[in-house]
C-alpha cells in the first residue's frame, strides 16, 4: 500500500521570480531560505509522486465554468502559462506527472463522493509552477496537479476542503501501489489582488491560522466561514489548498519554516512542513 511520506506548504506568489526587488532584501531572503529547506525536505523524502495543490488564476478556469475541485490526468503537464502569453522571467517547461495515480484517484473519488473535473491537457500557472521550480528545480519528482477554486464564488467552504484532504489520505492509504506520496499545498497567506485593500495584510489572520495549522487543529480551520476568510484579504480565500493539506494530515503538528508579511510583496509569506 502507499504511504502518505510528506507535506508541505508554501506561499506561491511570482513576485519571488520575477519582482524580488519589490520586497525587503532580508524578508525575501528568509522567503529564498525556507525554500531551500522545503527542497531539502523534499529530496529527504523521496516521494514516488507528489500532489501539488493550488488555485488558478483564471487562467484555465473562469467564472462562467469553475469547478470546486479538478485534478490533471496525463504523463506530464506544462507552465507556467504565463511564459505563452507575454515575457515572463520563468521559462515554460514539462513537468513528468503519474497518470496511473491520477487515473486512480478520480476514479475511487467518483465512486465515493469527489467529483473531481479532470483535465487532460494543461498548461498551469504560476500559482503550480513557482514552488515546483523553487522546490523541485531539477523536475525529478513526478507531480500531480490538483486544482481547488479559490477565485470565483460559490467556493468549496473549508468544510469541505478538509473532508477532501482527509479522504485524500485514506484514498492513498488504499492505493494498490508500493509507492511514497508527498502533498505540496501552495496560496496564501492573506493577501488581496485587484482590490481596495491590496497591499493590506492581515497579520492576525495569519498567525491564528499558522498557530491552528501548525498545532494540528484542522477542525479548527475547517470552522472558518467565507465571512472571515474574505475579511482577512480578497485573494485571501486560497487558503484553502492549506486547509485540504491539514485534512489529509488531519492531528498531526507542523514545523513553521516562515512567516514574514513582505510589504512589497503585498502578502503574508508563509512556509511549513509536516513530516
Amino acid at each position: 500500500m502507499a504511504t502518505l511520506c510528506l507535506g508541505l506548504a508554501t506561499s506561491h506568489l511570482a513576485h519571488i521570480i520575477n519582482t524580488p526587488e519589490l520586497g525587503d532584501p532580508k524578508q525575501v531572503a528568509i522567503f529564498n531560505a525556507g525554500y531551500e529547506r522545503l527542497a531539502t525536505a523534499l529530496e529527504r523524502a523521496k516521494p514516488d509522486v507528489t500532489l501539488i495543490i493550488s488555485s488558478e488564476h483564471l487562467n484555465t478556469f473562469f467564472i462562467d465554468n469553475m469547478p470546486a475541485f479538478a485534478i490533471g490526468m496525463f504523463e506530464a503537464f506544462g507552465g507556467p502559462i504565463e511564459a505563452k502569453l507575454r515575457a515572463y522571467p520563468l521559462p515554460y517547461r514539462r513537468v513528468p506527472s503519474d497518470l496511473a495515480f491520477s487515473t486512480y484517484l478520480i476514479e475511487r473519488g467518483l465512486d465515493e463522493g469527489v467529483d473531481w473535473a479532470v483535465i487532460e491537457n494543461w498548461d498551469v500557472d504560476h500559482g503550480f509552477m513557482v514552488p515546483i521550480v523553487k522546490i523541485d528545480a531539477a523536475g525529478r519528482y513526478p507531480m500531480v496537479p490538483v486544482y481547488v477554486n479559490c477565485a470565483s464564488a460559490p467556493m468549496p467552504s473549508p468544510r469541505r476542503c478538509y473532508a477532501v484532504g482527509q479522504w485524500l489520505a485514506d484514498a492513498i492509504a488504499r492505493w494498490d501501489a508500493d509507492k511514497r506520496v508527498a502533498i505540496i499545498a501552495t496560496g496564501g497567506l492573506s493577501h488581496s489582488v485587484g482590490s481596495m485593500q491590496m497591499g493590506w495584510i492581515d497579520q492576525e489572520f495569519d498567525q491564528r491560522f499558522l498557530d491552528d495549522f501548525c498545532a494540528g487543529r484542522g477542525e479548527a480551520l475547517a470552522r472558518l466561514t467565507d465571512d472571515q476568510i474574505n475579511a482577512a484579504g480578497s485573494s485571501t480565500g486560497e487558503v484553502r489548498s492549506w486547509i485540504m493539506l491539514a485534512g489529509a494530515f488531519a492531528g498531526r503538528s507542523a514545523e513553521k519554516v516562515m512567516y514574514e508579511a513582505i510589504q512589497g510583496f503585498d502578502t503574508g509569506c508563509a512556509q511549513c512542513i509536516i513530516r
